[in-house]
């Protein structure tokens, strides 16, 4: 997953399904990034992002407990979105919609 190191935010952007078959991958990449960078604020720009589970929301959870600062998404799908709606990670992220 690429990642990149602006100031003191960092931001990443996973692409394709997070995933069960994937998501421990997925944290493994993110935990790194996060512990280069640990003061630093954090944005996920899932632009290119098609599907996430309920594995990868696990993941951002993580994230959003670890992190002092608002954790952002940005460049949210519609339907990325509305999964964020209905499990209540738009309330618990500062979500973009594309």
């Amino acid at each position: 997953m690429k990642t990149k190191l602006d100031g003191n935010t960092i931001t990443l952007f996973p692409e394709g399904h997070v995933d069960s078959k994937n998501a421990a991958e997925f944290e493994r990449d993110v935990m790194e990034a996060l512990d280069a960078a640990p003061d630093a604020a954090v944005t996920f720009d899932i632009d290119k992002l098609e599907y996430m589970s309920s594995a990868g929301l696990r993941v951002l959870m993580k994230v959003i407990r670890r992190s002092s600062k608002t954790v952002k998404a940005i460049n949210v799908s519609p339907d990325i979105y509305e999964i964020f709606d209905i499990t209540g990670f738009a309330e618990m992220l500062d979500a973009h919609k594309r």
